[in-house]
């Protein structure tokens, strides 16, 4: 290993290492600690308020809630007589008094506190409380995309832009943690809007259409094992109300940005219906340039490349279902979701050749493309819950097919200089690509005495089928099919998986330990004048282990492994040469072998009262990492490159990522996320490449101001630090955006937002290339849309949270039936969002 690797991760540890030791200090005084739970069926109540008031003066003296397992742990508490208070909505209060604090017990713990519901306490509450935006868990992350301002009116690629850990490069490609091979499900399953052009997908899907987006970087080996450096889960949105809601938005923004939504739901004891709508239209205005530079002995030859082009994506999404409650509990659902979306495509530019300072050659393009697809899932899920507590059974099956139709025109124009010739060529490109998709999967869950065991089998099937057709200008002014430059490229996989997940707690140390066993087939053939077929058979065991210590009730720290893997997917594996850019070929290599990942992480997690901080050392070794390799086409054709794809022997990443939300008072909130990595890619010899390693960075941070009850602010900055790529390296990038919301009434709002407020987001790169032919080195810079202004109106309708009138009563029947007494609100604090957990969407209501 790199030695500079073993000093990052030696130096990281060491301080983890201090953290761990100062956080197991014990505080001095007294602690008081317990478990809040249901009196009826001892379930945890997650963050009910404990306080603490000192007897001799009424004085209040510590409060908290409870994390999500109904823990509480006072620490601190100085000798003295005390009483204490637990309060959970719709329950009858708990009372607990003359708790002494002495010399001699300094530590008391309660056990577990039975609360009763209070069915006389209150007619109706309900309560209101904005999701907290980031929720930090020591294995997942989850960020509520409803609180993010600068997203509203875009679509899932500026969503994802916005979370922690996440980065969208030129083309809308999803990286984490600087690797850009990272799994996308929807709603926790492989899904036919992930098996296309991901790209495309997530810039018809509206921001409107998403609930949550989760990330997992090391997932256990109850998660797919696809993905080298995790997993992101978009979760969309479905009704959590109960009886008739609704809400519906419009925007509208510059470069002819439209979005609208609309969503309609039902639920009772029974079923719970549910169906949005969304849709999307907005235009992406780029440009970039490319200038490259050969020296081939005495000739030196310089191409000048610029390109403009303009995007406009149209996109709707339709998400509909229902759930039965056959029992109390046993649940049968049923849903679907439909996504059609459009992209019409501009670009233009032009590329000029120079030879020893002579202009050798200009070709003019012109290129026109328009493009559509449809993807239809339909999802079955069945949730059995049995007498044992904990125990349960789930189980899905997801169909979903991908459609996929597109046509190019591509026009070039060349104008030779020695001698003198113009020459016209055009080419029209139609593709139809088609997919089908399978999910069918069961897990189990038994709790046992201190912990878990868990279980379950996956199969997936992925079928998709690439027809390419071109048809180019003949000497008459018509077309004719170049069976040349046609193919059609078919690609079948089935994974067939089992895994069994085991977890026990010792005290407050806590194992996990499993294994997840992979039978993969993939099947892929090129058919142009011949069929040229390909075959991968492979059978793999992804271990994962996950060791945690809980320093004490509000720090946790995490030692874990997994293994992983990423394969190769349909266009980097089809052999053909697509010409379609005559001076830029791609072509995909079929004996790509799938990158075989092993990870490494140690977390850290940390609630204070107004600060949560999540800060993590991560290392991944990564063998067969499959990277793109960009060449002359040949030592006698330097104009022209190829893009292709190759194994190389390995690529590892060690690096340092700190999550953290500041929350010093009701008016402000701020999040920041910072990554440092060092990455280290092998060279080839026989590619011509060298090893290149060296540190990269990225950050940003989201400030949310709130000067009055009704206006808020949001501002976020980025920061993507140089990097290094397998022939060169990235450049430094930055943006900065920013919005406003104002709530007219308790229903609806108006927000608006700015997106790249500087219009400074380009992408750029430096590409050498070295032979013993010829020395090449290219500059670049791309720019996938320029500023953008939004402008949302919002409006909800029905059960939304919309505070009734509460009418306080008391009930003195029920106060005898518990150690307790009812406060004066007859319920107590409601649940506020922090901590580790947040109410429902839209508030938390309770019955009496």
């Amino acid at each position: 290993m790199n030695q500079n690797v073993i000093k990052t991760i030696f130096f990281s540890l060491c301080i983890f290492s201090f953290i761990s030791l100062k956080a197991q200090q014990t505080p001095a005084g007294g602690t008081i600690s317990g478990r809040l739970v249901d009196a009826v069926n001892s379930q945890p109540l997650e963050l009910a308020t404990v306080s603490l008031v000192r007897k001799s003066d009424n004085h209040p003296i510590k409060s908290m809630q409870t994390d999500l397992q109904g823990n509480f742990s006072l620490t601190g508490i100085d000798n003295g007589q005390y009483q204490l208070r637990a309060t959970y909505v719709s329950y009858l209060s708990f009372l607990k008094d003359s708790i002494n604090v002495t010399p001699a017990k300094q530590v008391i713990n309660l056990g577990d506190i039975k609360l009763r519901q209070g069915k006389g306490v209150l007619k109706e509450v309900v309560i209101t409380a904005q999701k907290s935006q980031i929720q930090l868990g020591i294995d997942k992350k989850s960020f509520n995309v409803e609180q993010s301002l600068v997203s509203q009116g875009g679509s899932a690629t500026d969503l994802l832009a916005n979370v922690p850990s996440v980065q969208v490069d030129v083309d809308g490609n999803l990286s984490l943690r600087g690797s850009s091979s990272v799994r996308v499900l929807i709603n926790g399953k492989p899904s036919a809007l992930t098996g296309g052009n991901i790209a495309d997908i997530l810039q018809s899907i509206p921001a409107s259409s998403i609930e949550t987006i989760e990330v997992i970087t090391n997932p256990s080996s109850k998660y797919d094992a696809e993905g080298q450096s995790g997993i992101i889960n978009i979760v969309l949105k479905k009704n959590v109300q109960k009886g008739f809601t609704g809400s519906a938005s419009a925007s509208v923004g510059t470069q002819s940005t439209y979005n609208g939504n609309f969503a309609l739901a039902y639920q009772n004891s029974k079923i719970n219906i549910y169906g949005n709508y969304s849709y999307r239209k907005g235009t992406r205005i780029g440009d970039g340039f490319t200038n490259k530079s050969t020296i081939a002995d005495s000739l030196t030859q310089t191409q000048n490349q610029t390109q403009n082009q303009q995007f406009t994506f149209t996109g709707q999404n339709i998400r509909g279902g229902i759930d039965i409650n056959l029992d109390p509990k046993t649940t049968l659902g049923f849903s679907t979701n439909v996504n059609i979306r459009d992209r019409d495509r501009n670009q233009s530019g032009s590329t000029i050749t120079n030879q020893n300072g002579s202009i050798l050659q200009q070709i003019n393009q012109n290129n026109l493309s328009s493009g559509s697809g449809t993807n239809l899932d339909f999802n079955v899920d069945f949730d059995h819950k049995y007498k044992k507590k904990g125990e349960e059974l789930t189980a899905n099956v997801n169909y979903g097919t991908d459609k996929n139709n597109n046509f190019d025109d591509l026009f070039s124009e060349y104008l030779d200089y020695g001698p003198p010739l113009n020459t016209r060529t055009d080419q029209h490109n139609t593709t139809t690509g088609t997919g089908k998709n399978w999910n069918i999967q069961a897990d189990y869950t038994l709790p046992l005495t201190n912990g878990k065991l868990e279980a379950g089998v996956r199969s997936t099937i992925n079928n998709s089928d690439n027809n390419f057709v071109s048809d180019t200008l003949n000497n008459t002014g018509g077309y004719d099919y170049n069976p040349y430059l046609s193919n059609r490229f078919i690609y079948k996989e089935n994974v067939n998986a089992a895994y069994t997940n085991y977890q026990h707690q010792f005290g407050n140390f806590g194992l996990q330990v499993g294994l997840r066993l992979e039978d993969a087939h993939i099947r892929t053939s090129l058919i142009d004048s011949v069929n040229v077929p390909h075959k991968q058979d492979y059978v793999r065991l992804y271990p994962s282990v996950f060791l945690t210590d809980k320093l004490s009730e509000n720090q946790t720290l995490q030692l874990s492994y997994s293994r992983r893997v990423s394969r190769p997917r349909d266009r980097q594996l089809s052999p053909f040469i697509d010409e379609s850019d005559r001076l830029n070929y791609q072509q995909g290599n079929p004996d790509l072998r799938p990158e075989d990942t092993h990870s490494f992480e140690l977390s850290y997690i940390n609630y204070w009262k107004s600060v949560t901080l999540t800060s993590s050392v991560y290392y991944r070794l990564t063998n067969d990492n499959i990277q793109r390799i960009t060449t002359p086409l040949s030592p006698t054709n330097l104009d022209t490159t190829i893009t292709t794809f190759e194994n190389l022997k390995s690529a590892s990443n060690a690096g340092y990522e700190l999550i953290a939300k500041v929350s010093p008072s009701a008016l402000l909130d701020l999040t920041g996320n910072v990554n440092i990595y060092y990455r280290h890619i092998d060279g080839d010899a026989a590619l011509n490449l060298a090893a290149t390693s060296g540190y990269a960075w990225n950050g940003n941070i989201t400030a949310n101001i709130k000067p009055i009850k009704p206006l808020g602010f949001q501002i976020r900055a980025d920061y993507q630090g140089p990097q290094v790529i397998p022939q060169g390296k990235m450049r430094a990038m930055y943006g900065v955006d920013g919005g406003v919301k104002y709530d007219l009434t308790k229903t609806l709002n108006i927000s608006a937002n700015v997106r790249d407020i500087f219009n400074t987001r380009k992408f750029r790169s430096d590409i050498n290339y070295n032979t013993p032919y010829f020395t090449s080195s290219q500059v670049s810079e791309r720019r996938f849309s320029t500023r953008t202004a939004i402008f949302t109106l919002s409006y909800r309708f029905g059960n939304n949270g919309i505070p009734q009138k509460r009418k306080e009563k008391k009930d003195n029947n029920q106060q005898d039936q518990q150690d307790s007494m009812p406060d004066e609100n007859g319920g107590g604090a409601a649940p506020a969002s922090g901590n580790g957990g947040t109410p429902a969407a839209g508030g938390v209501k309770g019955k009496g």
